[in-house]
Order: structure tokens, then sequence, then C-alpha cells
């Protein structure tokens, strides 16, 4: 498929965050005036390496995307992925793709880095040493503090530079004392707090905390001890995480430009792919928030803007806690309808364009969902405001292009991992217009998109199959085989790249004949036949040249691809049948006269699935109809009951004597009967029974031939195997290789 333009991704973690948020703003916006797509790719939860548990640890999956054709460049945002399994899982991906520049935002680790990144960031150092530069000259202060993130950091150490550079410009000695080292979270604040109230550290004129989340945490303690700020200290924090409005007083802080180093970021990559010097004419210089914990005063501008944010955030928080959103997903039975209900909720997700849900082909197969670069996967339309159309497409996991070309303008899109504990779904792609994506509520609405995804895969189980449809476009939900349309794509996807000179071998089986006549006791019956049949079919599919479905409630089909051998196919429905009579459920319930099979090998350079098909279907309605005729013949259904009860124990005596006096024949009317019925004499079919029951030993148990005699009620093995070869054409054991 073209690209209509270009495409940046953009590495990320926990994108909701306000600190990534208002990178992606700048990258957002300076791309769309490019004419370039952003792609977002983002984990939920970003645990670091401590707090790993197998809970979470699937998210990480949607980093394969990285390797995903059409990207023209990467920007990475070092300082939100923090888990080092992570950076050298990036770094490797990004490694094996060398001709597409990248540019690192923030402060990478060693184990994320390589050569060819170039790195930006906001200068750190210069934005503490103008807070600094405010609270000697604006307050007068001579005796402040500072409190930074850890001492093994190096953007902790930028920050106490500029705190140093700040004091030595005004002639105010530097004291190492004065630098306290947290962890750049709301305990540092607090225990920070503490340790001044009781008197173990001496309480500065003011404290510049190197980040907000530490300044809350001191300034709450403060409050809650009755300590008044600014007037027993001045607190000044870093980064502006917004929150301002649940914390008093109302933090002074610094905003970083983060949304100029990520239109910086853009600008250097679009220079980078276009081989043009780039010279930047953005200013990264952040700004001084004023509020009250340093006596400045609220900005009301800056003020209005944060309540008007968190008004925003309010409304959608409590879309969140109060709609019926989980409930109507937790009760969906089918794919439809779980489809329908997203689509409904949708604007519970702030400004969305449009909404993509894009599932692994097998996601509800719990031995097999697992993220596969090349996979096929299912790509739902949940929402779409660029166009009225509606559609399910299939997309492999490692081509995104699909998904890019809905949309006529450039636009955001955000992948976000869908999974459950161990288990991966896909992911689910969200498309912006607008800079200003989404926040921190979304990683509850996707938490329930997931757990209701998880349960719907539990209703797969075999006590809800009957209720359960439609979890796949392409698989049956009641035994796992591809269904009609997946069958008939994967065969001609293997059908387009076989040789010319190859042969395509299909076998249609038609089950339950005459199943309008039966009267299950219990749904679990069904469940158990359906499972039989569907066990024999998956056992014919040994290898990745081999596939099998289930196009219909009654009719089952594989598909093998390669060179066959003269009469496979007559080996391959022998194999069959005797694999279905010894199915004791299926045969006690339908009968050994209930199934048609019929095999053909096709030349693949003419090969036209839809005649193949249609030509076998109609062979087996023409058996089907003959057989329905036969049904309606005296004495059928007693004769058809004797000889079910054969095969279901072949080496059992089966006296014809006895028989006939049960049904008030003579011995020759009941021969000739019987012979006109089966096409086969009562005698013949008894040996044939026993037969059968040694072909399906022998294709599906490693038994000796001694043991498999005896099975059959034969105790002279030689004679067993002589008597095998005249029915057969093979020698036991040869007929066992056939299928090895």
């Amino acid at each position: 498929m073209q690209k209509k333009r270009l495409t940046f991704g953009v590495v990320a973690a926990q994108a909701s965050d306000i600190e990534q948020r208002r990178i992606m703003e700048g990258i957002i916006r300076q791309a769309k005036e490019l004419n370039i797509d952003t792609v977002v790719i983002s984990n939920i939860y970003n645990p670091d390496k401590s707090a790993y548990t197998l809970d979470c640890r699937k998210e990480n999956n949607i980093y394969e995307l990285l390797g995903a054709s059409g990207f023209d460049g990467f920007i990475l945002l070092a300082e939100a992925i923090i888990n080092t399994d992570l950076q050298t899982r990036i770094r490797k991906t990004l490694q094996a793709r060398p001709d597409i520049p990248v540019v690192v935002i923030g402060t990478p680790s060693a184990d994320l880095m390589l050569d060819h990144f170039e790195v930006i960031s906001t200068d750190d150092s210069a934005d503490i040493e103008d807070i600094a530069d405010h609270l000697i000259e604006k307050h007068g202060c001579s005796d402040i503090d500072i409190i930074t993130g850890s001492p093994d950091t190096e953007v902790s150490l930028l920050r106490v530079e500029g705190y140093r550079k700040s004091l030595e410009k005004h002639s105010i000695s530097f004291d190492s004392r004065k630098v306290i080292y947290g962890d750049f979270w709301i305990t540092s604040g607090q225990n920070l707090a503490k340790q001044y109230i009781s008197g173990e550290r001496h309480m500065p004129q003011a404290l510049i905390c190197a980040n907000d989340y530490m300044a809350y945490g001191l300034l709450d303690e403060f409050s809650a001890q009755n300590i008044s700020v600014p007037e027993s200290m001045i607190v000044v924090g870093y980064e502006y995480i917004l929150q301002r409005i649940f914390h008093y007083p109302v933090l002074s802080t610094y905003r970083r430009n983060r949304a100029a180093i990520g239109a910086e970021a853009v600008n250097i990559l679009f220079s980078k792919i276009n081989r043009r010097n780039y010279t930047s004419g953005i200013s990264l210089k952040g700004k001084f928030i004023s509020g009250d914990s340093c006596g400045c005063g609220i900005c009301r501008e800056e003020y209005t803007s944060e309540l008007l944010e968190e008004k925003t955030e309010q409304k959608y928080r409590f879309f969140n806690l109060f709609s019926d959103f989980a409930e109507r997903l937790t009760v969906c039975t089918s794919m439809s309808e779980y489809v329908a209900a997203l689509a409904h909720f949708t604007y519970m997700v702030r400004d969305l364009d449009a909404m993509y849900l894009c599932l692994l082909e097998d996601w509800y197969n719990s031995e097999t969902a697992e993220s596969n670069s090349g996979a096929v996967m299912n790509c739902y339309t949940i929402k779409n405001n660029f166009t009225n159309e509606y559609k399910t497409s299939f997309v492999t996991e490692n081509d995104i292009s699909a998904i890019l070309s809905y949309c006529s303008e450039p636009c955001a899109y955000y992948f976000n991992p869908l999974f459950f504990g161990d288990r991966y779904f896909g992911y689910i792609v969200t498309v912006y217009r607008n800079p200003n994506t989404y926040d921190s509520i979304f990683r509850n609405w996707l938490k329930t998109v997931s757990n209701a995804l998880e349960m719907l895969r539990l209703k797969n189980d075999i006590n809800y199959l009957t209720q359960c449809r439609g979890l796949s476009q392409q698989h049956d939900t009641s035994t796992g085989m591809f269904n009609r349309a997946g069958f008939e794509s994967a065969v001609r996807r293997a059908a387009a790249v076989s040789p010319e000179d190859s042969e395509i071998c299909i076998l249609l089986l038609k089950t339950e004949l005459f199943s309008e006549n039966i009267q299950f006791d219990n749904q679990e019956s069904k469940l158990k036949t359906l499972k039989e049949i569907a066990d024999i079919m998956k056992s014919l599919s040994t290898n990745k040249n081999e596939l099998c479905g289930r196009i219909s409630e009654t009719a089952y089909v594989f598909a093998g691809f390669g060179s066959y051998p003269e009469h496979f196919c007559t080996t391959l429905t022998d194999r069959l049948s005797c694999m279905l009579l010894h199915a004791s459920s299926y045969i006690s319930e339908h009968g050994t006269n209930s199934f048609v099979c019929i095999a053909e090998t096709y030349p693949a350079g003419q090969f036209n699935y839809e005649a193949a098909i249609t030509d076998m279907a109609e062979r087996i309605n023409q058996e089907a109809a003959l057989r329905t005729e036969q049904q309606r013949q005296p004495h059928f259904s007693d004769f058809q009951n004797l000889r079910d009860a054969i095969y279901l124990d072949p080496s059992g005596n089966h006296y014809s004597d006895e028989l006939c006096q049960k049904l008030c024949l003579s011995t020759g009317y009941f021969r000739n009967i019987y012979k006109k019925y089966f096409d086969i004499s009562y005698h013949q079919d008894c040996i044939r029974s026993k037969i059968t029951l040694a072909k399906y030993l022998l294709c599906t148990t490693s038994m000796s031939i001694t043991a498999i005699a005896s099975r059959c009620g034969y105790e002279d093995e030689k004679y067993f195997m002589r008597l095998f070869q005249q029915n057969t054409s093979h020698t036991p054991n040869k007929y066992r290789m056939l299928f090895q």
C-alpha cells in the first residue's frame, strides 16, 4: 500500500502522564505542520524492574511494532522508559534498523543508547539556576536547600549543578550538606518535611524541589502539621505537572518547555530524512509559574488553564466511575456485541477522532495467543470521524500502513497493548487530530476493555460454546479451527505461493446426515461429539502445509499442499473414516451411516477453490440423498442399529442366528437385506469392523501388532496380519508408516 505521507514513530512509556503528553503536544503539532503522521507506541503501566510481575509483563509486547514497516524516523522519550529489560529490548530492535534516524529526548541510559542516536533535551541545569536566581533576587534568600533524585542518575546531578551555579553567581557558598537526595516521588518530600519539623534538619529560608511530586509531599505534610508556607519556609517545585489545586498553598513551580523539545525533535528528524542542514529557531527556555508557596501570588491565566484542565478530567473521570461500561462489556457473548459496546462508550475517551481494535487472529486461544511478528490480526473499526466507513479488515501485526491509510490528513495514532495476566490479545489504536491526546483516565478504560476480553475468552470454554459465537472473523469458536471465510482465505494464500507443479489435496467431510432425527438429552452430548470430530480433523493437519476448518455446522474440510503419492486421497478418506467409526460418542448418537467424506487432488497451477468445493459438495449431497432414501426402506433402522453395535464393539460376538431371531427374519433374508443395504455381507462387515479398529489403533497409538491383533479379537498374530493385508493391500507396519 502506497504511503500518503511520512510516518514518525514515537517510542514512549506510560504516555498518559502529563510529562509525556506535553512533549507529545509539541511533536504532534509540528508533525501536522509538516504533513507527517505520528505513531506513538506505548505501554500502560510501565513498572520498573523491581516492581515487575507477570500481570503486566505482556504489555511490553506492544514494542514489537518497532519492527513494523513504514517508519521513516523514531523519537525516543528516554526518561519515561525506566525498566532496564525494556530499554535493552528497544535498543536491540532499533539497532537492527540502522537506516532509520533516531532522535532521543531526555538523558538515555547506557542500555538504551546507540552511537547513531542524536540526543536533545531541555537544559535542567539552566532551569534550576533560574529558580534559584528568583529566590535570591526576588525574595532575598541566601539559605536555600535543594531536594533532588538519586545521586546515581545524571538528571539529579544536573539539577544540583544549576543550583550550585546560581549560588556561586551570587557569591553564596555551596554547601553539599544542603543537597538532599530522594527518589522524585511524594514520599521523599514527606520524609524531608518530617526532618524539618522534628529539628533533625535545620529549616532554611527556601527549598527547591527538583520536581513537583516531592514538593507536593512536603506541602501536604507541612499542612497537616500546621506549618505555614511561605511564612516558615518558601517552597518551589519544578516540571509543572498540574494538580496544584489539590495542595495548599498553591505551589510556585517551573514549567519546562517540553512542547518545544518535541517540536525540535520533529524538525531534526525531518531535516535528516531530507538531507538538509538544520539550525534551530526554537527556544527551549522554560517559564517560572508563580504561586502562593513563594509569596509571589497566583498567575490567574495559568491557574484558570489548570482549572479548565481539571474540569475536563473530572468530566471523563465521572464517565468512567458512573457509566455501565464494564457491565455492558462483561455480558457480551460475541465479538459483534463486544465491538458494538465499545463503539457506544467511545465518548468516555477525550478528544477521540477514530479507534481501531486489532486482535491477534487466535487471541482467544490460551495455548497459542501470543505476539508473533507477521501474524494475521482482525482489525475492527470502533469509531471513525473521517469517513462513514465501519469495516473489519485483516492486517498483519508488523504492517500498520493499513490503519494509517484510513485518514486523509496527518494525525496522531496511539498504539496501546491489550493483555490480561500472561496473555497478549493485541492492541487498540486511538487516533487524534488534536495534539492534546488521552490522559491517565484512559488507563482505566483500557483495563476494562482487556478484562472484558478475558471474560469473552473464558466464555469460549466448552460450557459456553453454543452461546458464544463470532470471536474471530476467521475462526470457528466452537472448535478453534478455521471457519468458512478463514479457511478460504488461508487456502487462497497458500495456493498463491505454491509451485505450479505441486498439488493441492482437498477433503470434504459431511457429518450428521440425519441430524434432524437426533434428540440430545443435554447440551453436553452435543459438545462432546463436536470435540471428537474437531480432534479427528486436527489430527489430519500435522504440519504447516496442511489446514483444516469447519465451514458449516456439519461440514469440515482439509487442505494439503505439496506432492502426493498415488492413491493418497483414498488412503486419507480411509483413515478419516476409521477414526470417525471409533468416535464412540458420535457413532452412538448419529450412527455409522451418518457421514460422507470425499477427497481430490488438484494441480496447484490450475486450482480453483470455489469450483473444487462446489463440485465436492454436490457429490456429497447426491450421496446424502441416496442414504436419505435408503432410510425409508423396511427394517433399515433395525439393521443400522445392528451395524452401529458391531462397529462400536468390533471384538464382541455378533452371531447372525441370534439377530435373525430377534428381528423375526430368516437367515437367508437377513443376509440378503444386509448386503443390499450396506453393499457388503454381514460376515465380511464383521471382519471389516475389526480391520477398521486395527487401522484406527495403527493411526493413533504406538501399540504393538501383537497387542492390536489381540484387541481386535485375534489370538493368532500371523493370521491377523494375513487378513489385514488381504483387506488393505498393506501390512500393518506399512499402513502405520503411511501416516508418519
